[in-house]
């Protein structure tokens, strides 16, 4: 990848007034061709120019392109021509072989933006998960092992006669619901459906979302309604309880994971194919 901005692992630190040259030319080369013309014209990604011109710094990588540049033209000697250019020759002279390794080139440098991105995303998702996990363990066990937390003392209600037990969940929806479940009938409805969406429908990023949301639901059912979830059929014990509650944080933490490796993965697609690929 182009360098990662002045001083940063280049050796590079504050100005140098012998680079004032190069900057000029920059500038020049800028206002003649935009800052994606002339990040071509040097062989460089635009944020590369962009950072340059931005902090009046000139780094190791962008001085050799520079100075390739200038040499390559004889700038100092021809001076603008008559165009309002540094007497490049037009694109439509250069080879099919220069142009290809042009763009193999910005291809392989939007490739290591995206990684590079994906990283510091993942690092950031980390740092929130685990602030989390810091604030809210203590609230969801004591709402599984007392019985409290955002509901209350809420417990499911016994069933008529010929239903499932009290505060057991069924794939399919009983008649009765709206009083068994009481505050949590319409998260029983939502898990119903986002349990079928994440394993036929939609695109990858689409089932990975309707992933974590069926994870999230699932340990909320648990832990703050004391329902008790498909394959059991019998209500869950205190100890069984956090049980399912601690692997179903597992699996919510590891949807996290496939929610993030999908979106990475349909966001390098759409780079590589120059934004024309859809889902």
């Amino acid at each position: 990848m182009d360098d990662d901005g002045p001083g940063v692992g280049d050796g590079c630190g504050a100005e140098d007034a012998g680079d004032q040259p190069l900057l000029d030319l920059l500038d020049a080369l800028v206002n003649d061709r935009g800052p994606t013309g002339a990040a071509e014209a040097l062989g460089v990604n635009y944020r590369t120019v962009s950072r340059c011109q931005r902090s009046r710094r000139v780094t190791r990588r962008m001085r050799e392109m520079l100075e390739e540049f200038r040499d390559a033209q004889d700038v100092s000697d021809q001076g603008l021509g008559a165009g309002g250019g540094y007497g490049v020759e037009d694109d439509a002279s250069e080879s099919p072989q220069d142009l290809v390794a042009a763009l193999e080139r910005e291809n392989r440098e939007l490739r290591e933006t995206v990684e590079a991105q994906a990283v510091e995303l993942e690092a950031l998702r980390r740092q929130v998960s685990e602030q989390e996990e810091r604030e809210q363990p203590t609230a969801g066990d004591d709402a599984v092992d007392g019985g409290q937390g955002q509901t209350g003392d809420w417990r499911p209600p016994r069933r008529r006669p010929g239903m499932p037990d009290a505060g057991v969940v069924t794939l399919e929806e009983q008649p009765d619901e709206a009083h068994a479940f009481g505050p949590a009938a319409p998260m029983v409805s939502e898990w119903r459906r986002v349990r079928s969406a994440g394993q036929v429908s939609g695109s990858r990023v689409d089932r990975a979302v309707a992933g974590v949301r069926r994870w999230e639901l699932e340990m909320e059912m648990l832990r703050d309604f004391h329902l008790t979830l498909p394959p059991e059929t019998d209500p869950l014990d205190g100890s069984s309880r956090r049980d399912h509650v601690r692997w179903r944080k597992e699996a919510l933490a590891e949807a996290h994971r496939v929610l993030g490796r999908a979106k990475r993965a349909r966001l390098l697609r759409r780079v590589l194919t120059l934004g024309l690929w859809r889902e």
